[in-house]
Parts: C-alpha cells; sequence; structure tokens
C-alpha cells in the first residue's frame, strides 16, 4: 500500500492519463487557511437586508419574468402533486438559452470550416449554450435531496441527447459553477452546457493518453485505475451499487474529489434510470462531505463524457470531477503549469469518509 510521508515534505505526482505532474505541498497549506478565514468573514458579513436585495435583483428567481426566453425543458419539484404538474409555475428546474452565449447558434445544416492565415487557424464560434436554473436561490446542490438532484441530472442528460443528434456539435460539456471563487456571475444556483463544434483540450489530453494507455495494455486505464484503488482503498470516500467516490492519486486541487461508474462506459448520456439515482445519491454524498469538512466552500463540476460518434469506446470512462476551490493560481501554476496541492490526497479522503 501506498504510504504518505510522516514528515510534510513536498512531492510530485504525475497524473496516470493526462501526464501531468502535480506538486503536493502540504506546508503551503497555511495560505490556504489565510484565504478561507478572509472568505468565511465576508460571508458572515451578508445580513438579511443583504439576501432581500439579493433575491430581488436575481434573474432567475422569475427567469421569464426576467426577460429570459422560454424554457427548452422544464421539470417539476419531484413531491409536487399530480394535478399541478403540467403548469410551469411549479417548477424545480428548467433549461434555457443563455442570455449571453458564449457561441452562436449554427445556421443551417452546413458545419463552419477551419480557415487558414497562414500559420494559423480559425473556425467560426458555432454551437449552443444553454443555462439549467434550480428554483430555491438559497438551496445550492449540496443541500438538495437525491431526489432533487436526479431531477437536475435527468435535464442534463435529456438536453445531452437532444444537442448529441445536432450534425455540427462534436463535444458536450456540463458545469457547474458554485460561488464567486468558481467563477459563478451569480449566486443563484445554476448548471451550463455548452455544445462545441471542436473537442475541449482537456478531454483531448485525457483522450490521448487512455488511447495509448488501451494500445500498449489492451486495458482501459480509467478501468485499471478504479480497480487499483479500490484495492487499495485509503483514496476511496464512497461506494454504491453503480459508482465509487474517489480522491485522485495526483489532484489538481485539494480535495479534488472524482465519481466513476464501477462498470466501463464511456457516455454519461447513456446511463439508465437506475443508474442516475444511484449517481445523484454519489453527487448528494461527494457535495455534502465537501461542504462539511471545509466549512462550505466554492466549487465547480464537470461532466466528462466521450466525444459524440466516438467510435472505439474500449478506451475512455465517463466521470465527473469536483473541483473546491480556495485560491487562484500564483507564479508556479502560472509560469510552468504545475499546480499546487496542499492537503496530500490520503489526508482529503480520510478527512471525507469521516465527515458521512
Amino acid at each position: 500500500m501506498f504510504k504518505v510521508p510522516k514528515r510534510q515534505i513536498s512531492e510530485f505526482r504525475k497524473d496516470l492519463v493526462s501526464g501531468d505532474w502535480i506538486l503536493i505541498a502540504p506546508e503551503r497549506r497555511k495560505r490556504l487557511q489565510l484565504i478561507n478565514k478572509e472568505k468565511n468573514a465576508k460571508k458572515l458579513s451578508r445580513d438579511e437586508a443583504g439576501q432581500s436585495r439579493e433575491l430581488a435583483n436575481c434573474p432567475f428567481e422569475d427567469p421569464q419574468k426576467s426577460g429570459n426566453p422560454p424554457p427548452i425543458l422544464w421539470y417539476p419539484h419531484p413531491d409536487t402533486p399530480l394535478k399541478e404538474r403540467k403548469n410551469i409555475s411549479s417548477w424545480f428546474v428548467q433549461a434555457l438559452p443563455n442570455k449571453y452565449p458564449l457561441l452562436s447558434l449554427p445556421f443551417g445544416k452546413t458545419c463552419a470550416a477551419v480557415k487558414s492565415f497562414g500559420p494559423q487557424k480559425t473556425l467560426k464560434g458555432t454551437g449552443f449554450h444553454e443555462v439549467i436554473i434550480t428554483r430555491d436561490h438559497f438551496k445550492t446542490i449540496d443541500k438538495m435531496d437525491i431526489k432533487e438532484v436526479e431531477i437536475l441530472l435527468k435535464v442534463y442528460q435529456v438536453r445531452y441527447q437532444t444537442l448529441a443528434s445536432e450534425p455540427c456539435v462534436n463535444y458536450i460539456l456540463i458545469y457547474h459553477n458554485q460561488g464567486i471563487l468558481a467563477g459563478a456571475s451569480l449566486s443563484h444556483p445554476h448548471s451550463q452546457l455548452v455544445a462545441l463544434p471542436v473537442v475541449d483540450p482537456d478531454i483531448s489530453s485525457s483522450l490521448t493518453g487512455s488511447t495509448e494507455y488501451f494500445i500498449k495494455h489492451k486495458k482501459c486505464i480509467h478501468c485499471d485505475m478504479l480497480e487499483w484503488e479500490l484495492k487499495q482503498k485509503e483514496r476511496i470516500v464512497y461506494k454504491n451499487k453503480y459508482f465509487a467516490t474517489i480522491v485522485p492519486f495526483a489532484p489538481r486541487v485539494s480535495y479534488e474529489t472524482r465519481i466513476y461508474p464501477l462498470e466501463h462506459a464511456a457516455h454519461f448520456e447513456e446511463i439508465s434510470d437506475e443508474k442516475r439515482l444511484l449517481l445523484a445519491e454519489s453527487l448528494c454524498d461527494a457535495l455534502k462531505r465537501l461542504v462539511k469538512v471545509l466549512n462550505g466552500c466554492d466549487y465547480n463540476f464537470f461532466i466528462h463524457s466521450a466525444p459524440i460518434g466516438l467510435k472505439d469506446k474500449n478506451h475512455y470512462h465517463w466521470h465527473i470531477e469536483i473541483l473546491p476551490r480556495s485560491s487562484a493560481w500564483a507564479g508556479l501554476e502560472l509560469g510552468v503549469g504545475i499546480e499546487v496541492v496542499v492537503v496530500p490526497p490520503e489526508e482529503s479522503a480520510r478527512n471525507l469518509r469521516k465527515a458521512g
């Protein structure tokens, strides 16, 4: 079993899939504690009057009244009486076009072509950008119950499946930013879906790593890694019938957490109703543990699924990555791209297990 050195010395670890080097530097946690102290002081200053002003100015409290377009898809709260479920006033979650989209909608069935300008290349920024809103302004996902999170995941899945049929879409990313440090421009809980004509760099790197590993070992790199983690048990946080929650061996930030299907699967959008419910259980559990251990935290999570139309599904394993946010990149990260993690993953996993 891998042992963390007792002395608090720094250690480089290599991410098995991307090949990136991560620096585990426990002595740097003092900086993290100072940042968290400042953040908590700001939270305490948020009085009732401030909350009322926040609600009054929030464009997602009543999205359509605030000038947002009608929802593309909506579902009522799971506890809504049957006779009220057809009325949109009972909405719990809704998906709608982003009012300030990153991408322009494709025109017709002809996909944009890459153009060259000397050594440079360009491609028109066409695609889809949607926002997925839950109703309660102060009920972040970590405060929701499993039934509520399952409905949210269902919206993710249905919109993913619908946009995957668009001819010019090659990759779909679903992500959630919670809090200012995570890049959320609004405090009202909302997720975003971006359907892109290109495969994003992070996934491209993962695909390259997983393909090379499969060619060399004839095994899925994620399956091998997960099997090893389940035997080690040191970085396992939670497990149910279909999913395992782990702290990766080489995390990008302290307390990074990932949720993997126990069985090999390349595409998130293909999960069954039963698996979606247990995924909701895993996501609920992971976020509640993180918020408890970190005394409230901003966070991002992403659903990393295989690109649309990927023919060889044997080497890629879809998963959710959850990144607590407590600090910005500094000199080393920006200068050479080596990310610094101040809490060793084995310690993170122990603390998260105790929080259950």
